[in-house]
């Protein structure tokens, strides 16, 4: 038991109190039985901008000229505390005339003292306003950046910093054909069963970022199952304080394929500018001697007319789209008046813009290939041109069959020429198809197929 000496007498019992309710840096009001303010320390007063002679001895709810009369503050008093006789974190937001709207967490206690005395109640007050517009703010902002993220055309993951995806925008889901519950919580090389399993991404991740803030424009190229061969432009930046990265990624598939595509076109351009006079040249040698300059001139013009029209096959359709049986009714005159040079044998089948454009630049090709060195060069060569529609995995494909005879013998080259590697890239690349081109003695032989939708 302490020494009864060391004890303070009653006097210094109640200026320590005092200094005690003082020092402490909330606001704190010690009431009567009857709610009547009997003190307040000095956080009270500097907080609510009131002074000691307007307080003391006046029932709470008349403090500050009625601003005190709050229904949450009676209801604490007249139901909850009765009660409980201890209340703590009662929430209680009032509008005050002189310092604005505040929201105050508000911890009760009744205090019983001896003999007959009445009770006290002790009120601790907690100023959370700050706090809770800070806590409003923040969750504001998360939403807007959420909605911000959701808004963003390019799919966007957010990874923790073990590379765990946290979310993902719509556009991801969109885009990659997942749903969230398989996507978050999962390691970002673990999605689509190992299918971001891709060596240039982890390289990325684990060697490039933790080096550098961010990086930007890398290209990956990969194989998906669900949704196939994408080319993809990523960009990646650290948000360390919240130790979160953020992965926006750009599918630039169609866009390649297309520069691919004109890179083609611009190369088959230059092919057909530097070989036309000798095409023009190859059709006006194709004469027996026995016609008229007058009858000469008509043929040799019609033969000048059928290259015009063969080029315009590949820009008139508008990419609608056109008939296989269009396209190779076009060849007939590079036949010129041998109608028979020429025999194409198939029904009608209805090819898509792509397909239509790279057909009519491989008919082409060989056409010209045939009157300049091919079966068209001599009188007594023919060109057969047949297809037919048939079953394949998955839907119904197209073969395509070229077989030239008679024509001069034909030596293989020694070079991949731009003619060939055009056949090769039309029907492997653009077209997903095969081609088997073979330099046969006998003539030159095309036979390839195209998948059909």
């Amino acid at each position: 038991m302490a020494d009864a000496a060391a004890l303070p007498d009653g006097n210094e019992a109640r200026i320590l109190s005092e200094s005690i309710v003082d020092t402490i840096r909330e606001p704190l009001l010690i009431l009567s039985h009857d709610l009547r303010v009997l003190s307040a320390n000095r956080a009270f007063y500097d907080a609510f901008r009131v002074d000691r002679a307007e307080t003391e001895g006046c029932l709470i709810y008349e403090l500050g000229d009625g601003q005190w009369d709050i229904p949450r503050l009676r209801e604490l008093f007249s139901k909850v505390l009765p009660q409980d006789r201890t209340v703590e974190a009662f929430e209680v937001e009032h509008a005050f005339e002189s310092i604005g709207e505040k929201i105050m967490l508000v911890n009760a206690r009744t205090l019983l003292r001896a003999g007959d005395r009445p009770p006290l109640v002790l009120v601790a007050i907690e100023d959370v306003t700050e706090q809770r517009r800070s806590q409003w703010l923040l969750e504001h902002q998360k939403e807007l950046a959420e909605k911000i993220v959701d808004t963003v055309r390019e799919p966007l993951l957010v990874l923790y910093e073990d590379l765990r995806v946290k979310s993902a925008n719509r556009a991801f889901y969109d885009a990659f054909e997942v749903e969230p519950a398989e996507t978050q919580g999962r390691m970002v090389f673990e999605l689509g069963d190992g299918q971001w399993d891709i060596p240039e991404l982890r390289r990325l991740l684990s060697e490039v970022l933790p080096r550098n803030e961010f990086f930007e424009g890398f290209e990956v190229e990969h194989d998906f199952q669900t949704i196939g061969h994408r080319i993809m432009v990523l960009n990646a930046r650290r948000v360390d304080h919240l130790q979160l990265i953020l992965l926006a990624i750009e599918d630039v598939t169609g866009r390649r394929w297309a520069q691919r595509e004109r890179e083609m076109l611009v190369g088959e351009l230059n092919h057909r500018v530097k070989n036309l006079f000798a095409v023009v040249r190859a059709l006006a040698t194709q004469a027996d001697g026995a016609r008229t300059a007058v009858q000469y001139q008509k043929v040799f013009l019609g033969r000048v007319d059928a290259l015009a029209r063969t080029h315009d096959l590949l820009f008139q359709s508008h990419w609608q789209g056109a008939d296989l049986r269009s396209l190779a009714v076009a060849l007939r005159p590079f036949a010129a008046e041998r109608a028979e040079a020429i025999e194409i044998d198939g029904a009608s089948v209805r090819l898509d813009a792509r397909q239509a454009l790279s057909v009519t630049l491989v008919l082409h090709e060989l056409a010209t290939n045939a009157a300049k060195y091919g079966a068209l060069s001599v009188p007594e060569g023919r060109i057969r041109l047949s297809w037919q529609v048939e079953d394949a995995e998955g839907g119904k494909q197209l073969r395509l069959l070229w077989q030239e005879r008679h024509g001069p013998p034909v030596t293989p080259p020694k070079t991949t020429g731009f003619g060939t590697e055009l056949i090769q890239r039309a029907f492997g690349f653009e077209l997903d198809g095969t081609a088997d081109l073979v330099f046969q003695p006998e003539g030159v032989r095309l036979a390839a197929t195209i998948p059909l939708s």
